[in-house]
Parts: structure tokens; sequence; C-alpha cells
């Protein structure tokens, strides 16, 4: 990193005596202190945390302590990597963002064994209905970053999230991650005028989003929170009211989600209600930036959270306000909602009223989803195709419950995702009891046995290791 940067040892020592020296701290570091760090040594801190300040400001991105080899020492009661809190400053806010995705390059299992906490999102939606964006976005200091830039940053997003609805978050999420430490570097260590910073921190929360979404859907779910927390923060200071909204929405997603896989009913419930409020904050951030589509989303998710906690009157009132929103949509609609289909919005209402009681319904509208998607949205598939054999199981008609379960495992084998897989193994659980009776069943249990085997015997070697 001293050649990259091209500084000589002397010209290291120097610049971190000044670093010291701008935090009132004296230091007596030479020539011959950075000949032994480079020789292995571990100086004395603060050295090492003004040593990768230093090849920081020189690089243009992030560089941490322990990645100059040195070992980070930094108190507990200052780390800041749990990344669950709302930053007062662009500049913290990014700074988290970088340290996030950094550990979690560099760990396999960072905060594996972490829970996830859906009243962990009260203090951020709450921070991003009351504070007000950021003053300036604009940066003087590093390489010069300019709209084509962020406009590449974008593209390749898209791309990536297609790769993801493709072939599963398995495959590319490391990619993703990598990307959102790399730009997120850019933006605390670049030149920018206030159009191109804005921007450019929106493009970064849409990566971090990306990387959330992806840390879900191999079953992450602390991580996943803690980039969607982020997320949050970094669209609220960019002033995108609307993609803030759209990150509420994704948290009360995840936060229904896990309400689902709860087996105690008051724990299933206290998720709904933290769905269901973090889907109306998200149309209380938005305001007047709200389009019909993401009026449409915003209810879809608070349908399911009202069907998760039982409601069904309350359920069907909102599944009806999301399609009279979805029905006013023009073309006037911001491209990272672009993803927000019919088809998603038919999956999602489908899956409303059959938890609400209202399967004949339920069970049409999942069906006209899978019929909708495009063929490059395989892990949706898998999802609706499960989706509808559940329903077809709980209808009584066996033959066609089997039949749609064959097509979701075909599916899952196609894509990287755990998500896809857990929803298979909850379908086996309803079909178990009932495979004696049906043949075709027993035939879906044995192949979705076959699906989950190597599996789970990778989720075992991994606990092991």
């Amino acid at each position: 990193m001293l050649d990259e940067a091209g500084l000589s040892n002397a010209a290291l020592a120097r610049a971190v005596v000044h670093a010291g020296a701008e935090e009132g701290i004296h230091l007596g570091t030479s020539t011959s202190s950075v000949r032994r760090m480079l020789a292995g040594a571990q100086p004395r801190w603060p050295v090492p945390r003004l040593v990768a300040t230093v090849l920081s400001r020189h690089l243009h991105r992030e560089i941490s302590v322990a990645t100059c080899g040195f070992v980070d020492q930094l108190p507990v009661a200052d780390d800041r990597h749990d990344a669950l809190q709302s930053a007062g400053t662009v500049d913290e806010t990014v700074r988290t963002v970088v340290e996030l995705s950094e550990r979690d390059m560099d760990r396999r299992k960072f905060l594996l064994g972490s829970a996830f906490s859906a009243a962990a999102f009260s203090e951020p939606a709450l921070a991003a209905l009351t504070t007000p964006p950021a003053q300036s976005t604009a940066r003087v200091g590093g390489q010069r970053i300019g709209m084509a830039d962020v406009e590449i940053l974008q593209q390749n997003l898209t791309h990536l999230r297609h790769l993801d609805h493709r072939y599963g978050a398995g495959r590319v999420r490391e990619q993703v991650v990598q990307l959102v430490h790399r730009e997120a570097g850019k933006v605390l260590h670049g030149s920018y005028s206030q159009k191109t910073g804005t921007a450019l921190l929106g493009a970064v929360a849409q990566a971090s989003w990306l990387a959330g979404s992806m840390s879900a859907d191999i079953g992450r779910h602390a991580l996943a929170q803690r980039y969607y927390i982020q997320t949050l923060n970094l669209a609220m200071q960019a002033g995108d009211r609307a993609y803030a909204a759209n990150v509420l929405s994704h948290m009360s997603r995840l936060t229904v989600q896990i309400g689902h896989s709860a087996t105690a009913e008051h724990h299933r419930a206290r998720h709904a209600r933290h769905a269901i409020a973090l889907a109306r904050a998200g149309r209380g951030v938005a305001r007047d930036s709200a389009t019909p589509v993401l009026s449409a989303l915003l209810h879809a998710v608070e349908a399911r959270g009202l069907a998760l906690l039982g409601d069904a009157h309350s359920t069907r009132t909102t599944v009806l306000k999301a399609e009279r929103h979805f029905h006013r949509a023009g073309g006037d609609e911001p491209g990272w909602l672009s993803f927000y289909t019919d088809a998603e919005l038919a999956a999602d209402l489908g899956r409303c009223l059959r938890d609400a009681g209202e399967l004949q319904e339920g069970t049409r509208l999942i069906q006209q989803a899978l019929d909708s998607y495009e063929p490059w949205r395989a892990r949706s598939r898998c999802f609706v195709q499960t989706d509808l054999a559940t329903a077809h199981l709980i209808g009584g008609d066996f033959e066609q419950a089997a039949a749609f379960g064959r097509d979701a495992v075909r599916s899952t084998r196609q894509v990287h995702s755990l998500r896809a897989r857990e929803r298979l193994r909850t379908l086996q659980r309803q079909i178990r009891p009932l495979r004696s009776a049906s043949r075709p069943l027993a035939d879906l249990d044995h192949r979705v046995t076959g699906l989950l085997a190597p599996h789970r015997r990778s989720r075992t070697e991994d606990t092991i290791a």
C-alpha cells in the first residue's frame, strides 16, 4: 500500500506524526519505526489507527487497521460495527457502511450467531420520520467523481439484481458486498458536486440495500437487518424519501418472513405488529413523493403484516387499497421500483388473501403471478410454485399440490437461495402427515428430501468448522 500511495518510509512517518498532531497527540514515529512496522512489529496504539488514516487519505479509499496488518485495539465501547444505530452525519453513516461491508468480506461467519430483532428497526424508522436530510453532499478532496461514474454504478446494480433473481444470492452476494465497500469508500474520499454527491449517495444506498436483500436470501437475517438500517440512513441523508420508504417496506417484508417461521403465536403477533408499523412508517416518510406503485407496495406489505396478525377484515381492506393505487400507475416511476410488477403485486396479495382465509381468490392471484413472471425471475417462480403447492394441499387436491411441488423442486435446484429451500422445508412438514394416503405426496416428500439433504450436510459442516 505504501508503494501504491507513492509514499516513502520517511513520508509515511511524517504524515503519521502530522495526523497525530491534528488530534493533539505527540508522536515520535520515524523512518526506523516504519521499517519495524514493515518487518512485522506492532506499534503502540494509536499509531496503527493513524497509519490507516494516512493511507486512506492517499489511496482515496477506506483502509482499516487490520488491512494494514495491525491488531485493532479500538475499545469495545467505541466499536460502531453493530450497525444498528442511526448516525448523525453523512460521513458517519458511510463510514459505518464501509466498516460493515469490510467485516462482511473478511469474516465468513460475521454475525452468523446473532439474532434478528424486529425491535431494532424502531429507532431508525423513528429517525427517518423526524430527521431532516443532510444539508450538503458535496465534497472536495480526492479523485474526481462525475455523473457518468454514478450511472455506471447504477447499471452495474441493475445487472447484479437480475443475476440475483435468476441465480439466487448465494452466487453473486460476494460481488455486491465488494461493490458496496469500494463505492462507499469513494463517497468518503472522492471529490464531487452537490448534485453528483446526492446521486452517488443514493446509488450507494441501492447497493447497500442489495447486499441486505441478498443476505436475507442466504438466511443471514441479522446481517441483512444491519444493511437495511444503514441503507435507510443513506437514503434519508440523500434526501430521497421515496427510496427510504421503499427500504422500510423491505424491513417490513423481512419482519413478516421471520414472523411466519416463529413457532409461538405471541412471537408471530409481535412480528406482525412491527411489520405493520414499518409499512405505515414508510407511508409517513414518503409523504408527497409516494408514486402509485410505491403506495401499492407499502399497502401490500402492510396487508402481509395484517394477515400474519390474523386480522382478516383489515387485510382485505388494505389489499383493495393496494390494487387501487397500482391501477393508477403511469410511466413516472423511479427505475429502482421497476422490479415491483403486476406479477409481484399479485403474489403479495395472493398470499395475503390465502392467509386471510380466501383460499380460492388467493390461489388465483398466485397462479396469475406465476403465469406473468419473466423467465429471468427464477427465484420468484420457486416461491410461487411452492405457494401454489401449499394452497392446493390446503384445498385437498393432493395431485395438483404434488405437481406444483415437483416444479418447485426443479426450479430450486437452479438457484442458490436458502429462502427457496426453507419454503420447501415448510411444505415438506405439511405433507409429511398426508404422504401415507397419497403416492404423489410421498414421491414429493422423497424429492424434497433429496434436494435438502446435501444442503443440510453443508450447513452442518459449516457449524462444525
